[in-house]
Order: C-alpha cells, then sequence, then structure tokens
C-alpha cells in the first residue's frame, strides 16, 4: 500500500465522486491501462496520441481501485462502482504532480538523482541495488525519467522508503531543472559528459549546462551532495554549479588521480569484472556481475553513494557482484538457431535501447576485448538526435576497424555514411534500411559461435530484431533488479 483513499484524495486537491470506501488501500499507480493491476490507481492524463479517460473502462476491468479523471468527465458513461474510488481533479496530469509533490514531502528518508548523457539506467539500477542491502529502497523503473515518468516515479515511492533512486533524462535546457526541483534530491549524481541530442545544442557545453540543472533542487540541508565524473573535461565547470546550487560535498569519481573514488584496475572475466579501486585512501576489490568494463564507474558511482552515507561498504559490494546486464543496455542471450540442415549456437548482446558516439565508442571497444571466443558481428543503427549526423557517423569507422569485428551490418540512412567509410577489405560490409529488411541479412550473415552486438537508437527498433532472434530458442541470464 502505498496511498490511503484519504490521503490521495488531499494530495491531488481531489473531489470523490460516487459511492466509495474511503478507507480504501492504493497499491500502486498506472498511466496505461494495460499495465493496471489489481489495487492500482488509473490516472488518466491526456497525451499526445491518447486520452486516458477512453481507457478507464479498461483499466476498471483489470482491477483499478481507483480513477483520477478531469472535472469534465461524463459520469453517465462510465457505469460508476462502488468498489473503485472515482476522484475529479482540474488536470490529471496536475494531479499527479501534487502527488508526486506530496510524496516527496512525506518522505524522511534519502533521495538520490541521476542524469547523465549515457550510463543513467545502469548507474540507477546499480545504486538501488547497492542500497537495497540497508534498507527499503524504490527506484524509477524503466524510462520513467521525463516530465510525466519523474513524477509518476515519485509519486508511487512508499512513505517508509529508506532510499528514493531517480533517474532524469531531458533532451533541452529547462527541463532538468523541474524535474530536479520535483524530486528534491539529497544526492545529485552525473555520469558523463557526452554527445547526445547534440541536435537540440550548440555545443558539448551547453549539454553540460543543461545537466548540471541536475543540482538546481538539491534539498536545503547540510548533506547536499554531487557526485561527478573526474574524467570529464567538464567537471570543473559541473562542480562549480553544483557549488552554486548549494552543494556542501563534491566527490569525484573515475580514473583520474583527482578521484577520491578512484578505479585503479578492472579486469574482465567470464562472469563480470573484477575491480580494484581507492576510496578516500583505502584499497578495495570487489565483483561487478556485469560485463561491460564501461559499467565499472557506475559501480564505482554506487559505492560512492553508500561511502557518502557513512555505510559499510561490504553488503554494497557483494550486492554488485549479484547484478546482471540489463535489456537493452548490454544484456546476453545464448541462442540457437536452425541454418540449413544444421544448428549454430550465438551470443547476442542487446544493447539496442539508444546510441550516441560515445556509447557507440565504448559498446565497440567492449565487443573488442570481451573474453568469450569466436567471431566478432556488429549490427548497428542510426545515432538519432545529432547535430552533423553523417560525419559522425562515418567518423565511427576508425572504431570500427580496430575493433576485430569480421561483418559489419549498419542498419538505416545516418549508417550508410559509416558503411561507406569502412575502407578494411576484410570486413565485410553489408546495409539494411531498417530493422526488418535487416533481418534475413543477419541471418544469413551469422555463423557457429559468433559474438553478436546489436546497438541502435531506440527509434530504430533494434529491439525487434533482438526479438525475432531470440524467439528461436533462447537461453538468457535474466533481468537485474534491487530489493
Amino acid at each position: 500500500m502505498i496511498w490511503t483513499a484519504s490521503d490521495f484524495i488531499s494530495a491531488v486537491n481531489g473531489v470523490a465522486v460516487g459511492n466509495h470506501d474511503q478507507n480504501a488501500m492504493i497499491s500502486g499507480l498506472a498511466i496505461d491501462s494495460r499495465q493496471v493491476k489489481t489495487g492500482d490507481a488509473f490516472i488518466a492524463i491526456t497525451g499526445e496520441h491518447h486520452d486516458g479517460h477512453d481507457f478507464i473502462p479498461s483499466a476498471m476491468t483489470k482491477g483499478a481501485s481507483a480513477i483520477l479523471m478531469s472535472a469534465n468527465t461524463d459520469l453517465a458513461e462510465l457505469r460508476l462502482s462502488d468498489q473503485v474510488l472515482y476522484v475529479q481533479v482540474d488536470d490529471p496530469m496536475k494531479g499527479l504532480e501534487r502527488l508526486a509533490v506530496a510524496a516527496r514531502n512525506r518522505h524522511q528518508g534519502t533521495r538520490i538523482a541521476i542524469t547523465g548523457s549515457v550510463g543513467k539506467t545502469g548507474t540507477r539500477m546499480l545504486v538501488a541495488q547497492a542500497l537495497a542491502a540497508y534498507g527499503k529502497t524504490h527506484f524509477s523503473e524503466g524510462n520513467l525519467n521525463n516530465h510525466i515518468g519523474a513524477p509518476l516515479s515519485l509519486a508511487r515511492m512508499p512513505k517508509d522508503a529508506a532510499f528514493g533512486v531517480f533517474e532524469a533524462g531531458m533532451n533541452h535546457a529547462g527541463e532538468l531543472t523541474a524535474l530536479s526541483q520535483f524530486i528534491a534530491p539529497h544526492i545529485g549524481i552525473i555520469t558523463q559528459i557526452a554527445d547526445s541530442h547534440s541536435g537540440n545544442f550548440p555545443n558539448l557545453e551547453a549539454i553540460a549546462l543543461a545537466k548540471a540543472e541536475i543540482f538546481d533542487g538539491l534539498v536545503n540541508q547540510e548533506q547536499r551532495l554531487a557526485i561527478l565524473n573526474a574524467d570529464d573535461p567538464f567537471a570543473p565547470l559541473l562542480e562549480q554549479k553544483a557549488r552554486d546550487a548549494g552543494a556542501e560535498r563534491v566527490i569525484r569519481f573515475g580514473y583520474s588521480d583527482i578521484a577520491e573514488h578512484q578505479i585503479l584496475s578492472v579486469k574482465r572475466q567470464q562472469d563480470g569484472l573484477a575491480i580494484e579501486a581507492n576510496i578516500r585512501g583505502e584499497a578495495h576489490h570487489f565483483k561487478l556481475g556485469m560485463m561491460a568494463p564501461h559499467w565499472a564507474k557506475a559501480a564505482i558511482i554506487a559505492l560512492s553513494v553508500v561511502d557518502a552515507l557513512g555505510l559499510p561498504l561490504e553488503p554494497a559490494k557483494a550486492e554488485l557482484a549479484k547484478a546482471r546486464d540489463l535489456p537493452g543496455r548490454g544484456a546476453r542471450s545464448v541462442i540457437r538457431l536452425k541454418k540449413g540442415p544444421s544448428e549454430i549456437k550465438i551470443t547476442v548482446i542487446d544493447d539496442s535501447y539508444n546510441a550516441g558516439p560515445a556509447s557507440m565508442v565504448s559498446a565497440l571497444s567492449s565487443l573488442s576485448s570481451d573474453p568469450q571466443k569466436g567471431r566478432r558481428v556488429a549490427i548497428l543503427g542510426d545515432m538519432l538526435e545529432l547535430d552533423r549526423a553523417a560525419d559522425k557517423h562515418a567518423a565511427l569507422a576508425e572504431t570500427v576497424e580496430a575493433s576485430g569485428i569480421s561483418h559489419l551490418i549498419t542498419v538505416g540512412e545516418m549508417m550508410q555514411h559509416l558503411n561507406s567509410a569502412i575502407s578494411v577489405p576484410s570486413l565485410r560490409c553489408d546495409h539494411a534500411a531498417n530493422a526488418k529488411s535487416a533481418f534475413p541479412l543477419v541471418l544469413s550473415a551469422l555463423e557457429d559461435g559468433d559474438l553478436v552486438l546489436i546497438k541502435g537508437s531506440n527509434g530504430m527498433r533494434l529491439s525487434e530484431l533482438v526479438h525475432n532472434l531470440s524467439s528461436a530458442i533462447p537461453h538468457t541470464n535474466g533481468d537485474s533488479h534491487a530489493a
């Protein structure tokens, strides 16, 4: 239970209509009727493409215990049930925002807000998993990091959560200020500044300044903290912005000698990473159950949060060893496919959720150094929302050529520029206009024992390619969750 009926009505500044039980319990919140579970409140938001009010009957069928709707809703068409709490407000979206503020104001624990050009979701997952070793931990799920998702995640936070971990994303300047002020974090984290959404910004410094807005909502008390990447060229600028926003402490992480939480070495193993770090002058060795070396920074961020809160590190280190790569962000699947008269076995690295120049280079470098034997095959889709997109796609050629890839399949209009820029004759290159047309190319290219990277921006729908491959006989390492 996260809300009583009376608290819910009060928080959204709503008016209850019909016969209902004001002592009813609300166990969850949903804005998509397909995701409603028994006991949830369904919030009928009007979006660009759909009006949530059209799906109220569906939410009720799914077992919604409450409906938050506009005061203009025609009640005669709803067939009100005395088993459901109906609450009317001026605007359901504003009602959700008020509910988020109420959840924040009643929360007595520590809130952490995470942003960055790359690594937000994996970092959020590792921070939450580490903190779950010390108390009840609430965290934003999936990609709920925008002007709707962040308030929804906050409104879902139980009153007694010891920790709340929230991801915050943006496409334009000014967006993170609003999200940070909603969350009011005690700790603000920036993973890295990189070339993402550059089509909306004049340069990287402008992106850095927009990311620094994560500090604008820092709670006004002594434990205000900023955690920054010491290896980032914009670290001094970000630290100044954090100080200006009232951060009392700044912790720097990374490989740099100026990092208080410094990564000394990362060794790849068959079941993850072995990491050596110096944390405030003390040597620490720990394992991370994720495969790509770039996740070492997310792991050290998680330990930085734990250490900053004055908690012992050993329980967090044990949790990091249990972590696994997320679907769409590096999860590995061993798949058996029928090819002609025989069966082949391949390993797919599903990195299909997002892509930018920095994360492409990182993923390709990780593919190159992966301890698994076998040919390397890369299926790369367009990186969206970039300025000078053609040049930035072509610029990946050097990294691709140095990565030891045997077969490259590019997908999308912009990736054609990368395909054309490849100059190594031994590297076979194919191209497809979209994920659907790429599938037969991929099937014909694969050989037994291949290690296959699939990466592109989410809008390229390469997840469908992963799904089509996996619909054979998949054997996956599972999803990762914090308690």
